[in-house]
């Protein structure tokens, strides 16, 4: 974790007494003086929760010798579960705050999780906090349910982490598994539909519609390719393109998929309808997927409606949390980009599962990198643990030179850093 050097830290904290309060802002500090002025004086409100860090008033506020926990978890899915146990075994304490804001909140079932397939999510959540609770209750501890983490201040040597119940607590890292979601279409029946019997993986939940009627949603160059993807469950697939195919969708699809006009129509035999959907209309009220059906109304003057059991969508996401933005941490279009460790651009924050750049978007990839983010973690804590108690006798031993002090510390840090690397590979990850 970078640091600035303290009389940065001091001068910092001096200013404080001229601000009633302080967050870390979501857009860039006006350049001029009296802007950035006004910015700081500002009591700036966090997804609708304000909080005031005017506590900040000495150098133990801003560099505390001890902390609440060694990592705040911000998300109670699968990564963030994940996160707590892994600390938990090498007797890290950890706090989970938990939103209950889920990406797959409607799933009715899990699915290709080994030993979870059919699960209930919430079951399987349930199930794992309990779990947690019986193997590790020294070290895994939970936020009060229903608790959003409203603000993340970095402190010289970790975070002081805030809450919309009004608690704070200060923690040496954070693992951010905050997720996204999907941006669905403002039409009738989407939103009710999603998670049962409209979806956007084949793997989470395409089996349920084998050899069922399916409409394949979206944008041609996506369309295509997720009817191809479905394919092997189904050959009674439907496209629909979500208005007239376009000279530029027409191109963006012959780059993609050359010859899909021949295999996907005439092959194939897959139809293309160039049409936008009005609304869905569930035709039974069962709840089973086997039980799933839809009537698709079109529009342009379409008269009959399309009667589908499943519909595999390809929609826009965005993050759920906001607290990359008050952190201002480096982004890759509307994920957060991470290095391989799952370390975000601000040293000591780490983001797992959707909420990062690597790609993946499913629970083991959820589960996988909170592993590697707690590996990181608790090697990283361990080495700034080690040197803080590297005596300052070191300067003595030295003659008086700090500068050679200095350099034995860098030294020791980057021999100690490659650890983490070294340590994950033989974990094998």
């Amino acid at each position: 974790m970078m640091h600035l050097n303290s009389s940065f830290w001091h001068l910092w904290l001096l200013s404080l007494s001229l601000a009633s309060a302080l967050s870390v802002p979501q857009k860039t500090l006006a350049e001029s003086p009296e802007d950035a002025v006004s910015e700081l004086t500002q009591h700036i409100a966090i997804d609708d929760v304000e909080f005031n860090i005017t506590d900040y008033t000495s150098p133990d506020e801003w560099n505390p010798t001890n902390w609440d926990y060694d990592v705040v978890i911000v998300g109670g899915g699968p990564g963030g579960l994940a996160a707590s146990m892994s600390l938990a075994r090498v007797a890290r304490t950890s706090l989970l705050y938990d939103s209950q804001e889920y990406r797959n909140e409607q799933t009715r079932y899990m699915h290709d999780v080994l030993g979870q397939d059919g699960q209930v999510p919430l079951k399987f959540r349930t199930a794992v906090r309990r779990q947690i609770d019986e193997l590790y209750p020294d070290y895994s501890f939970w936020a009060t349910r229903k608790t959003k983490v409203t603000g993340i201040i970095p402190l010289e040597k970790g975070f002081r982490v805030y809450d919309d119940k009004g608690g704070k607590v200060t923690a040496k890292r954070v693992i951010m598994a905050t997720g996204i979601k999907d941006v669905l279409p403002n039409k009738v029946g989407f939103a009710e539909a999603f998670g049962r019997g409209v979806f956007w993986c084949p793997w989470c939940d395409g089996h349920d519609y084998k050899n069922r009627k399916m409409v394949v949603y979206g944008k041609l160059v996506s369309a295509i390719g997720s009817a191809l993807n479905m394919r092997k469950l189904t050959t009674d697939i439907t496209i629909v393109t979500g208005g007239p195919i376009t000279k530029e969708d027409k191109a963006e699809a012959d780059a993609r998929w050359p010859g899909w006009e021949t295999v996907i129509k005439n092959i194939y035999k897959i139809p293309i309808r160039e049409n936008d959907i009005n609304k869905l209309e569930p035709t039974t009220t069962n709840m089973e997927p086997k039980d799933d059906e839809y009537k698709v109304y079109l529009n342009a003057g379409s008269p009959n409606p399309l009667v589908t059991n499943g519909m595999l969508i390809s929609v826009p996401t965005t993050q759920t949390s906001t607290l990359h933005k008050q952190l201002r941490l480096e982004m890759d279009g509307k994920s957060v980009k991470v290095k391989s460790n799952m370390e975000s651009s601000v040293g000591g924050i780490y983001v797992v599962g959707d909420a990062n750049n690597d790609n993946s978007t499913n629970a083991y990839h959820a589960m996988w990198s909170a592993k590697r983010a707690a590996v990181s973690a608790h090697v990283s804590m361990s080495k700034q643990e080690y040197l803080d108690l590297v005596p300052a006798a070191m300067v003595a031993a030295a003659g008086g030179d700090e500068d050679f002090y200095r350099l034995q510390i860098e030294d020791l840090e980057s021999q100690i850093g490659e650890d983490v690397e070294q340590m994950y590979k033989a974990l094998g990850g």
